[in-house]
């Protein structure tokens, strides 16, 4: 026999689900960070193999990608009529909640900083480089469980290198203008850095 329950107990059950499954919604810099190093840790990053210039010697891919505007290459803008697009995976679902969080967490730090494009990596430790595609300043910041890493940034006349602490820090720099590497570290180190093409 087949009990049903009273409408009210079916308003009631749909109720709760739903109050049960709200998503958090962050308001400070602090709550975003650890909703997006969650997030982070559950994506699947792509072994990328075309940026030659941010490898060490010897290493051939490293755990990174990027989402929003790219340049595109001279057949590709042939074709679309426009040197420049979004992103594959910016137009793939499985990166929307990514990049939805990953822009609020700088609109919280910094609501008037342009940019258009986001460069995301995981456990890299960067070769001493410029930005040559990059227009302006960007911002980086540094997610994870992880020890030493510090971003070292030299003068435009490529001396005096500083370190800076960019784990849980944002950190405004011009990447296209000055050489910078990544510091050895230990453990779990996601960086992301907003930046304009």
């Amino acid at each position: 026999m087949t009990c049903l329950l009273p409408r009210g107990n079916k308003k009631l059950n749909k109720k709760t689900k739903k109050k049960g499954s709200k998503k958090t919604i962050c308001k400070k810099v602090p709550c975003q960070k650890k909703k997006l190093l969650e997030i982070l840790r559950n994506t699947n990053f792509p072994l990328n193999q075309s940026r030659k210039n941010v490898m060490k010697k010897g290493q051939v891919s490293y755990e990174g990608f990027v989402l929003g505007m790219i340049n595109l290459l001279p057949f590709w803008a042939k074709i679309k009529g426009t040197k420049q697009d979004l992103s594959v995976r910016t137009k793939d679902p499985k990166f929307k909640e990514l990049y939805k969080n990953t822009r609020l967490l700088l609109k919280l730090h910094d609501p008037n900083f342009k940019y258009s494009t986001i460069q995301y990596n995981k456990n890299h430790r960067c070769a001493k480089h410029k930005d040559g595609r990059n227009v302006g300043e960007s911002y980086i910041i540094g997610l994870g469980n992880y020890t030493g890493g510090e971003l070292m940034v030299w003068d435009k006349n490529d001396k005096n290198p500083k370190k800076h602490n960019i784990r849980n820090k944002f950190y405004k720099f011009n990447g296209s203008d000055h050489f910078h590497e990544t510091q050895p570290f230990k453990g779990e180190r996601y960086t992301m850095v907003y930046f304009n093409v």
